[in-house]
């Protein structure tokens, strides 16, 4: 018998159609399904294996192997069985990649590797019968088998149970938050032995299946569903001094007006009384965490705004109780600091072209009821349209004057605000709403004047009034002038109208009478 009809006896016609139609639908899938790839690259493998076996097979035919010699029928069986796992593997990318995704459906990569186990299972009792294998034989010895593996490998089998459990009860699918134990993250995906999580910060966390039937999981948030959120809480103490519902209403103004990063807007933040320590109160404010996977940066971001919102209102954070020695040389510090702290504002009120007209008794009256209004990047000193009642003058950092659209979040920036700085005198001295937001872009020190500290000091010299008119009417004359180029005439009457009508206002809002 020579060697090409032993390769007409090992390549039968079916296999002579049949290989030329795999490898063409394997060149055409890795063109159509880029996803399918590496599927794709194993059934390649496995057919030229078994064109390798087939070969082998037809050398054996060669050498005088009988077709009924057992070395022979198992090298065909498993040059036949290589074939059918590659036409399996290409038969699921067509199914898979192509033919669901077309439909915008998808399976999940345990119920695909399930398909393709019985897939398997099912061509090798094909190819093994086809070879005059007694099945009953090979079942009953599988069956042997099976008992004495699912005993040696009980951890693994609980694993695969498990992982066939959590797809037919569905509780958690990929793409959703969840909590087992002390690992937290977003499900990639649920294998055979394990399921993988996603913590968001680089870190791919591989629970057991087992684990997972056993203990207790929390679904944060579903894929497809409301966004993920979980519920916080950043505690703080502060000293008795202050009554409860002055701190509370501090920090839930500040989280509220303008919320951190990461924290949702709704349902807005809040703060809560939790319990009365030796020297201090408890408080916490509590808010639901939208950015789930970075809670340290965003419970960072709520404590800053925390800091800032209780040093605004001079409200302090407590401290461990510590015994104090005050020397000669402490008071003599703190003499120079508050000396200092006196000059800087003494500096900033001069630098208010509308306080120029106040002596030096009056500037320095007015410095005193200066209140420190600290600012954390990102936070709003004021926002447009606000009835505010006062003036910030800033000694400290750096903000962003911006323009919003009506009734929009678009903004346009206008102007830079640093040390030296004064915003807020028309709110201040005529009631009119803030025209612009002001956000700070830095760590911002600002010293605030509402109206009430400077109320006493118009009642007692009225003429004040009028300086003041007469410089807020400039400036408002200058800026008209810049925007329409008013000839000098129109300038004079529009000065003269708009000082009458600003020094009304102030005598309204005062009331000078």
């Amino acid at each position: 018998m020579t060697f090409r009809d032993c390769l007409a006896a090992v390549f039968t016609p079916t296999l002579l159609w049949l290989c030329p139609l795999l490898v063409a639908a394997i060149v055409f899938l890795y063109a159509v399904a880029p996803a399918a790839r590496r599927r794709l690259a194993a059934a390649t493998f496995l057919a030229l294996a078994s064109a390798v076996g087939l070969l082998a097979a037809a050398v054996l035919r060669r050498a005088g192997f009988a077709p009924d010699a057992g070395f022979y029928r198992i090298t065909h069986g498993l040059a036949a069985l290589l074939l059918a796992l590659a036409a399996i593997n290409a038969s699921a990318a067509a199914v898979f990649d192509v033919v669901l995704a077309a439909m915008r459906l998808s399976l999940p990569a345990l119920l695909q590797d399930l398909i393709l186990a019985l897939a398997y299972g099912c061509a090798a009792l094909t190819v093994a019968s086809h070879e005059g294998a007694n099945l009953t034989g090979i079942l009953a010895t599988s069956a042997m088998l099976t008992a004495v593996v699912a005993f040696s490998l009980q951890d693994t089998l609980g694993n695969v149970i498990g992982g066939m459990v959590l797809h037919l009860e569905n509780s958690f699918a990929p793409g959703d938050c969840i909590r087992a134990g002390a690992a937290e993250g977003v499900v990639r995906e649920i294998r055979w032995r394990q399921t993988t999580l996603d913590t968001g910060s680089g870190d791919l966390i591989v629970i057991p299946n087992s684990t997972l039937m056993k203990g207790a999981v929390t679904v944060l948030g579903r894929a497809g569903g409301p966004p993920l959120r979980s519920l916080m809480k950043v505690p703080f103490n502060v000293y008795y001094d202050r009554p409860p519902n002055e701190v509370i209403a501090a920090v839930e103004a500040a989280l509220r007006a303008d919320p951190p990063p990461g924290v949702a807007a709704d349902p807005s933040p809040w703060c809560v009384l939790l319990d009365f320590a030796e020297s201090h109160a408890v408080y916490a404010a509590r808010y639901w965490l939208a950015a789930i996977d970075q809670p340290e940066a965003t419970a960072s971001e709520v404590r800053v705004r925390i800091y800032y919102a209780l040093a605004r209102v001079g409200i302090k954070l407590s401290i461990p109780n510590r015994s104090i020695v005050v020397t000669q040389k402490d008071a003599d510090i703190q003499e120079s600091s508050r000396r200092i702290e006196l000059e800087r504002r003494l500096a900033a009120l001069r630098g208010v072209d509308m306080f120029q007209s106040l002596n030096d008794e009056e500037v320095r009256i007015l410095a005193g009821r200066f209140k420190a209004t600290p600012f954390a990047r990102g936070e709003a000193l004021t926002r447009q349209g606000a009835p505010d009642d006062w003036l910030y003058i800033v000694y400290d950092g750096e903000a962003d004057v911006r323009l919003h659209a009506s009734g929009g979040a678009a903004f346009q920036s206008v102007a830079r605000l640093k040390a030296g700085a004064f915003l807020g005198e028309m709110s201040l001295m005529t009631g009119e709403p803030r025209t612009a937001t002001v956000v700070a872009m830095t760590d911002m020190g600002c010293y605030r004047l509402d109206r009430e500290s400077f109320r006493d000091i118009l009642a007692h010299r009225p003429q004040i009034a009028e300086a003041i008119s007469s410089v807020l009417a400039q400036r408002k004359l200058e800026l008209q002038s810049a925007r329409e180029g008013l000839d000098e005439e129109v300038g004079r009457q529009r000065l003269r109208s708009a000082q009458g009508d600003l020094l009304s206002r102030i005598r309204s809002i005062f009331a000078l009478g």
